[in-house]
């Protein structure tokens, strides 16, 4: 069902509005190498059209008469598991939450509906939110159909079907090296930077840790405003730490994880012996609000050197200052591994800057930081090192 090489991306965009379909059809049609090759108005048309179309992404709304988002994706992912899913969200809390189960039942990534009312600002904002999602898919895709091109035409409908289930990911080289940098004596806070791939990422992380850490955990996903909260509240009935979507002049506590909100910077001030967080409505930092950077540069006048850095799948740089900030004072830093991110862009900078002492698996990822934050023992027996 795949696409030869060097040809388009075929795309069904799927969608009970007249208009929002013609505005994704144009947004999609603007990309390069994509060909919109259907449209539907819910998701049991989309199935139907699926084996004469043969899409290989599908963009899909959330909340639709007859069948509705979630319930199409879970069809497309039983019958169709090579297919890829954007889901496209309303930035309201029922279609946030939606997201957020589509998410971690399949779907690729999620762009948000723009609730603008200039067109050409919103048509924009489609484009920038779906081009990156879009590139990395293709590239992913074409790197499949040159791996299949090697083998013969059975064993290429078994690799490929095997292969398309996997994360989307860049092919990158880790060169390894004998020795990492010293732990801190104590770990006193733990802070997580992560972007696209992030909330099935984070799924697979945070409710692995236990309950008893004993540090508080501060996080920024890129994510709208909704979006942050539907979030948490998704990892929070998974872990047995408590996950909440942080608010201005919250105290921080032990084994709780507070996520920025979207469309806000988090900070960490501290005041009276006592550390909160701060929401701060500057400008976007890297094109980002909440950004990793903001945060991470506002931890060690509080924490000097006590901490550990985590910078998981992601595109784009948001995080590498952040980190450069936390190794002058003394931060162990560990990255997420380039084959186990959907994007390696944010742990990619911060490894070829020489300030990553540590890459993990994503599957290692939990019990490696539960080691370092309980025991400060460096364990090297089957660790990813990076190059400084």
């Amino acid at each position: 069902m795949g696409v030869k090489l060097g040809h388009n991306i075929k795309v069904m965009v799927v969608d009970d509005t007249v208009v929002y379909r013609k505005i994704m059809k144009d947004v999609v049609s603007s990309l390069a190498n994509i060909e919109v090759v259907a449209s539907a108005p819910n998701g049991d048309i989309a199935l139907k059209k699926i084996p004469l179309n043969k899409p290989d992404l599908i963009l899909l709304d959330v909340e639709m008469p007859v069948m509705d988002g979630l319930e199409t994706l879970q069809a497309i992912r039983r019958d169709y598991p090579e297919i890829g899913v954007i889901m496209v969200s309303g930035i309201n809390e029922r279609q946030a939450a939606i997201t957020m189960k589509a998410l971690s039942s399949g779907a690729i990534d999620f762009v948000a509906k723009p609730s603008g009312s200039n067109m050409a600002e919103n048509i924009e904002f489609l484009k920038q939110s779906l081009n990156p999602i879009v590139s990395v898919f293709q590239s992913k895709r074409y790197s499949q159909l040159r791996s299949l091109g090697e083998s013969s035409t059975q064993e290429k409908k078994s690799t490929f079907q095997q292969r398309t289930v996997a994360p989307i990911t860049e092919a990158v080289a880790i060169k390894t090296y004998s020795r990492a940098a010293e732990l801190p004596r104590k770990i006193d806070i733990l802070a997580i930077g992560v972007s696209t791939g992030g909330p099935n990422a984070l799924a697979k992380f945070i409710p692995l840790l236990p309950e008893n850490l004993n540090i508080p955990i501060v996080l920024v996903q890129h994510m709208p405003p909704m979006f942050t909260k539907s979030l948490a509240d998704h990892l929070n009935s998974k872990s047995r730490l408590a996950v909440v979507e942080a608010s201005n002049r919250d105290i921080l506590e032990n084994n709780k994880v507070y996520i920025a909100p979207g469309g806000k910077h988090m900070i960490l001030e501290k005041e009276n012996n006592v550390v909160y967080l701060k929401m701060d409505d500057s400008p976007p930092v890297n094109s980002c609000k909440p950004s990793v950077d903001k945060l991470f540069e506002s931890i060690p006048h509080i924490y000097k050197g006590n901490i550990l850095s985590v910078i998981m799948t992601g595109m784009g740089a948001d995080g590498l200052n952040g980190v450069k900030t936390l190794k002058r004072a003394g931060c162990y830093s560990i990255t997420q591994t380039a084959d186990s991110c959907v994007v390696y862009g944010m742990p990619r900078v911060v490894v070829e800057a020489g300030v990553s002492d540590e890459a993990v698996d994503l599957d290692d990822l939990a019990s490696r930081v539960t080691e370092i934050i309980k025991k400060n023992g460096l364990i090297d027996i089957g660790r990813k090192k990076v190059e400084k």
